[in-house]
């Protein structure tokens, strides 16, 4: 005689289902888990970084369990350690939170890029750099044919990138050298600096002028010129830049054309920066 059949298939997934819908129990949530977007949530206050012991008093937690929390966050690149403060990196993006990775500058800016774009014609952008990378964390697209199609969210090499090297030359001393001894030099064109020797004495350049004009470099026939953008502190925290198709203009004729308008809109970005 066979066996009695199991109750059926489709009514052990509804009772499943029935039982996911209900309130998890204590036992079921993962504590760690409400911790880490706890941690995450504390960012969003506005607060520059947080140290070990300040995460462990907001979070009613042992110093320990603080560590582990931020550890797990800078080993997954959410977060970097700057002496004993850790502070956000850009990869918050990859989490659905653009406006937490750079404190909504890519919100407070828009109308800003917006007028730039409408005033020079070219695609403008604000950039920050995260390790070797620039990420692109706002972007405003002129209503031409030949434009530069890059998306929020892109990542370039900052080396060869105009906001990439401005953000590189508001590096102090020790985050610079760092970065120009590990960093991966490419030749991405023929014209791509990739002389660490070279592009040492390049950022020190742009440092002083507080601009860059790269030319070829990441795209053969492309141009890009870009500022810096400073926060209270003079900290350099981001980039704000415009890339569009060389044609017949020269680097003279860039700098002459929107190096003013790029430098007045990073003016108006930065006093909102400067006053929050």
């Amino acid at each position: 005689m066979p066996r009695a059949a199991p109750a059926d298939k489709a009514d052990a997934i509804d009772a499943e289902n029935e039982s996911a819908n209900e309130a998890p129990k204590k036992e079921e949530l993962l504590d760690s888990l409400t911790k880490g977007l706890a941690l995450l949530r504390l960012y969003a206050t506005g607060v520059d970084g947080l140290t070990m012991q300040e995460v462990a008093e907001q979070l009613d937690v042992t110093r320990a369990a603080a560590r582990r929390l931020l550890l797990t966050l800078v080993h997954n690149e959410y977060l970097v350690q700057e002496g004993r403060k850790f502070v956000l990196t850009p990869k918050v993006m990859d989490l659905g939170y653009a406006y937490f990775a750079s404190m909504n500058l890519p919100q407070l800016a828009r109308p800003y890029l917006q007028a730039l774009c409408a005033e020079v014609g070219e695609s403008c952008s604000i950039g920050m750099l995260d390790h070797e990378s620039v990420v692109l964390v706002a972007r405003e697209e002129p209503h031409q044919l030949l434009r530069v199609d890059m998306a929020i969210g892109r990542r370039m090499p900052a080396y060869a990138h105009s906001l990439g090297r401005v953000l590189l030359a508001g590096l102090d001393d020790n985050a610079r050298d760092a970065y120009l001894k590990q960093a991966a030099l490419r030749k991405l064109t023929p014209f791509t600096v990739t002389s660490r020797q070279t592009l040492s004495r390049k950022l020190a350049e742009i440092r002083r002028q507080g601009h860059c004009t790269l030319i070829s470099e990441l795209v053969d026939g492309f141009a890009g010129i870009s500022v810096p953008l400073h926060d209270q502190t003079g900290k350099v925290v981001a980039g704000v830049g415009l890339s569009m198709v060389l044609g017949s203009r020269d680097q003279a004729f860039l700098e002459k054309r929107f190096l003013p308008a790029l430098r007045a809109t990073a003016e108006k970005i930065e006093a909102i920066l400067k006053g929050r």
